[in-house]
This record gives structure tokens, sequence and C-alpha cells, in this order.
């Protein structure tokens, strides 16, 4: 389970570093093997363990792809998807077409999402997640639904 938000750099390379409570959790499940492909709603990347990247391409690949936007869909996930491996020192050399696509500079913040992450580019994270909280706060209906999780 991924959770929580970490601040990371990318190095003049284009190299990330996994957070180290990750990195167990990752060489264990995956083996050490990720996948990074764009995120076709948000103008970020996410980043799969090798495990659970297979239960979503596997997924992606049982949709009707006869339907338009389906395919379309399947184009930019599965057609940028890059299979990484965490080198001796925990990082990943991201594809310069993933850096550009989510305009990664040197700040960068990722964010767990379960059985997955985000990565974001630190200034575009801000900018979105004050947006969302100003959406969340006028909401009714989703205020509604999270008034019945418990907190």
């Amino acid at each position: 389970m991924f959770r929580g938000i970490s601040n990371i750099t990318i190095d003049t390379k284009g190299r990330l570093a996994m957070p180290a409570k990750y990195r167990d959790a990752i060489a264990e499940t995956a083996a050490g093997q990720v996948v990074i492909t764009v995120d076709h709603t948000d103008k970020c990347l996410l980043v799969y363990p090798m495990d659970q990247w297979v239960k979503v391409e596997k997924t992606l690949m049982s949709l009707p792809n006869m339907n338009r936007r389906v395919r379309n869909m399947q184009r930019l996930i599965l057609g940028h998807a890059a299979e990484l491996e965490l080198d001796a020192q925990g990082r990943v050399l991201l594809p310069s077409p993933l850096r550009e696509y989510a305009g990664l500079g040197k700040r960068a913040v990722l964010v767990g999402q379960a059985n997955k992450f985000e990565l974001w580019d630190a200034d575009v994270w801000e900018t979105a997640r004050e947006s969302w909280l100003l959406e969340a706060q006028d909401d009714e209906e989703a205020s509604e639904v999270l008034n019945q999780v418990s907190m």
C-alpha cells in the first residue's frame, strides 16, 4: 500500500530516487520493476509496481477497442508505458518524453494512491491541490458522500 506525499528531486540526468519507505515493497512484490506511463486525464505520470501494472494492462486490453475513446486511451496509456528497474540506489531514469508530458522539473511530488503513485511537477501539484480544495468546498454532492466516510 502506497500512501502519503513525498517531495522528491529529479536530478540533471532525469533520475528520481524512490523514497526508501517504498523500495522494499517494490523489491518484494515486483522484483524492483516499475512501469511509468502518462495519466490520460491530468498532466502527471502514473508509477505502477510491475505486479500491479500487469493487472491494469490486462484490464485495458480487455476493453472493446472498436470504441474510438477506448482505443485512444489504450494508445496513450500503453503506448507511453516504460518498463524500468530500480538501480542499487533505488533510482529510475525517467524517459524524456514522459518528463516532457508531465512538465517535470527538478522538484517533484510522488503521491501514493494505494496500488500506484502519481508523479507530479511540484508547482503543478500545488496549483492543482489548491483548485481541488476549493472545488471540494463548493461541491455539495461530494460533501454528502464524504460525510458518510468516518474520518
